[in-house]
């Protein structure tokens, strides 16, 4: 059997398939961002899923996650997945991989990632080419969950947003700063913390403040993180993730204002990957 994880910081999605790319089973656990768990963490969520009934049957195992671009990373889910999975052969590639192979048709593109966090690449369909690093929550992630929740927390605490927005903040998400306190700065997944707080964004964005402030982020994420690429205009641009999803149409405002190809936009990638490797074969060994 092969196994093909697709993992950001909130959550991964994992598909158990045959040699010939059919589905047999998906599965659901939280995500493994070795920036923000250590092994004894992953081990211990493994061992509460499901896969804990197929761990014998899987041969090949192909993991994709947000946080791997090192192999000093991709060494924490590396040795935690060897541990659990001791009968597979296992491959760790960083999120962005995913991403091209999920939306790759048959053309040079940029592939960008909304999702918790927020990554680009320039994918030629054998190489992938990055311009601007991914700084992480505290520096970057530019037009993710966790850095519109940081925005909408930052105009509710100061008491900046319509009485109409704060009426509905309060009724449906955490206002108490010292539980927010707590959860942002005693918390080693505060930016999957943060990122609950894109939904607020997301129901309520055709309020003139929440489309400011989603077109200034995705005006930001453009010049920083597809300006830089020498071939933008030329090629199809493609985005995956849920906030992508939830921001498909702003998304293509910004791309046409700009003179730019859209591409695609895919919520989950796992299924597209499934497909993808079928494609090259990956046969149980």
């Amino acid at each position: 059997m092969i196994l093909i994880a697709d993992s950001g910081s909130t959550k991964c999605a994992w598909a158990l398939c045959n040699n010939k790319g059919e589905i047999i089973n998906e599965y659901k656990t939280i995500g493994f961002n070795p920036f923000f768990i250590n092994q004894e963490n992953i081990l211990n969520h493994l061992k509460k899923s499901e896969l804990r009934l197929i761990k014998e049957k899987v041969k090949n195992l192909i993991f994709y996650g947000a946080g791997c671009s090192s192999q000093e990373k991709k060494n924490i889910i590396q040795e935690s997945l060897n541990t659990f999975f001791k009968k597979s052969n296992i491959i760790i590639q960083e999120d962005i991989y995913a991403a091209c192979y999920a939306t790759y048709k048959n053309q040079p593109n940029i592939t960008c990632i909304l999702g918790t966090g927020s990554n680009s690449c320039y994918y030629d369909g054998k190489k992938i080419k990055k311009k601007a690093p991914s700084l992480g929550f505290l520096l970057g992630d530019e037009c993710s969950g966790n850095y519109f929740g940081k925005k909408i927390l930052r105009l509710y605490l100061n008491h900046k947003l319509p009485k109409e927005l704060e009426t509905k903040f309060k009724l449906n998400h955490e206002d108490d700063w010292n539980v927010i306190k707590n959860n942002i700065y005693n918390n080693n997944r505060a930016n999957v913390y943060l990122s609950k707080y894109f939904p607020f964004i997301s129901s309520n964005k055709n309020h003139p403040l929440i489309q400011e402030i989603i077109y200034k982020a995705l005006n930001e994420f453009f010049t920083l993180h597809i300006c830089c690429y020498q071939k933008y205009k030329n090629v199809e641009i493609n985005f995956v993730g849920s906030v992508a999803y939830h921001l498909s149409k702003e998304i293509k405002d910004v791309i046409r204002k700009n003179n730019c190809k859209f591409g695609r936009i895919v919520k989950d990638p796992i299924k597209e990957l499934v497909k993808f490797h079928s494609k090259e074969n990956i046969k149980d060994s």
